[in-house]
């Protein structure tokens, strides 16, 4: 990945299945960011979780990856239908935020989240969910609304609501 940070207008958001080569990169992302969750004494299986995205034209899980001018990943986000406080609130679920730490504060991570926004709204959502313990001030940003704090085992989330 160049170290150079790519331009708003040099980036494109694309569905998962539309650039299968991107999932070992995001794998190897999914281990490296959570890996209490996806390293190898977690539960979570990060492959599994990025090949659920890749039926055709699936309702949920989607997942969308940011992409540079040479086709490269630079962030990723999803869709699904469980997250930590889905068990409070059912519905749809922005989940896996992930920009890596070189190319944080670009503008990457707004334009997942908006991008993630307009696929919940194009599914027929009428709202969206997230839950986060370091990216309240994107969503604040970005109009969403504080709906509750969840106590995890690893420490505690704010969950956070926008009415589409």
């Amino acid at each position: 990945m160049s170290a150079t940070l790519p331009r708003r207008d040099e980036r494109r958001i694309a569905a998962l299945e539309t650039v299968p080569e991107a999932i070992d990169r995001l794998r190897h992302w999914y281990i490296a960011e959570w890996p209490g969750w996806y390293g190898p004494t977690g539960p979570g299986d990060a492959l599994s979780d990025l090949r659920s995205c890749l039926l055709s034209d699936p309702v949920l899980p989607r997942c969308l990856v940011a992409l540079n001018r040479s086709l490269e990943p630079v962030g990723t986000v999803s869709l699904r239908s469980n997250s930590p406080g889905s068990e409070r609130y059912s519905g749809v679920w922005l989940t896996a935020l992930l920009v890596p730490d070189l190319l944080r504060r670009s503008g990457i991570g707004t334009e997942l989240v908006a991008a993630a926004e307009a696929e919940a709204r194009r599914l027929g959502h009428a709202e969206i969910f997230a839950s986060t313990a370091s990216a309240q001030s994107l969503f604040v940003r970005r109009h969403w609304a504080f709906q509750d704090k969840l106590k995890t085992g690893s420490g505690g989330l704010d969950i956070f609501r926008k009415a589409l």
